[in-house]
């Protein structure tokens, strides 16, 4: 079973109140932070969109 464990975007619109998610400034503050959180907690990303990512673990 797949667990979405964090959303990260460059828009708050994309994200809903309660959902776990950091809020990037720019884009490439928004890769560098996708690719850190998914080497820390040892997950998988995933591009829904332009600026927006998903964090999921497969474990």
């Amino acid at each position: 079973m797949v667990k979405i464990v964090m959303l990260l975007t460059t828009d708050a619109t994309n994200v809903s109140d309660g959902s776990s998610a950091i809020i990037a400034k720019s884009e490439e503050e928004l890769q560098n932070l996708t690719n850190a959180m998914e080497k820390i907690l040892d997950c998988a990303a995933h591009k829904l969109k332009d600026g927006l990512y998903m964090i999921v673990d497969r474990h």
